[in-house]
């Protein structure tokens, strides 16, 4: 953000090349897991997590963080941040699911095509998906399987490319204050 705000642009990707910081992809896996509690002590615990999520979604991606959210069981009796953390995902993606809250939370506020068409997905087309896009259609997909070794294997030939922890963090302008936080709007493109 402050990058940006030094250069007087509203994202990452209009500032000249040799400023751009580079894009990081934030992988949360098991969702539901940051919003199950084990007792009322872990509440303040979770809603700051969700908060934090929820800003990183809101505003991450003018500044190149991209927040990927996956979970096999995602319910909207998981809690309200779940369900505002949702309505900040463009993009999703339903495999079959065994209930149809978990196809509603992840769909039902898109299309209810793409929710019926989520339902409906086989048991005997494993990797068949309905994608919802940010352009407010919805597709048809289907994952490929990638066996463990050959996973890893791409892993190592391509870990070369792996940025440094300091190639991603360094930046050299001031801190934005928490009130310029608060007050920064992304584009609507």
């Amino acid at each position: 953000m402050a990058l940006c705000r030094a250069h007087h642009v509203r994202d990452i990707w209009k500032l000249p090349d040799n400023a751009r910081p580079m894009p990081v992809v934030l992988l949360v896996d098991e969702v539901a897991e940051l919003f199950l509690m084990a007792d009322k002590s872990e509440k303040e615990e979770i809603s700051a997590t969700a908060v934090q999520l929820i800003r990183l979604a809101q505003l991450g991606r003018a500044f190149g963080l991209y927040l990927l959210v996956c979970g096999q069981r995602v319910g909207s009796d998981l809690g309200p941040g779940v369900t505002a953390l949702r309505a900040q995902l463009s993009g999703r993606i339903c495999h079959r699911v065994n209930d149809p809250e978990t196809a509603n939370m992840t769909l039902g506020d898109m299309d209810p095509a793409a929710l019926q068409a989520a339902r409906l997905i086989p048991a005997d087309m494993p990797g068949v998906a309905i994608f919802a896009a940010s352009d407010g259609r919805w597709y048809r997909a289907r994952s490929a399987y990638v066996p463990e070794a050959q996973a890893e294997a791409a892993a190592t030939a391509n870990a070369h490319l792996r940025p440094t922890w300091a190639q991603i963090t360094t930046v050299s302008v001031e801190p934005v204050t928490d009130a310029e936080f608060e007050q920064f709007q992304p584009d609507a493109s």
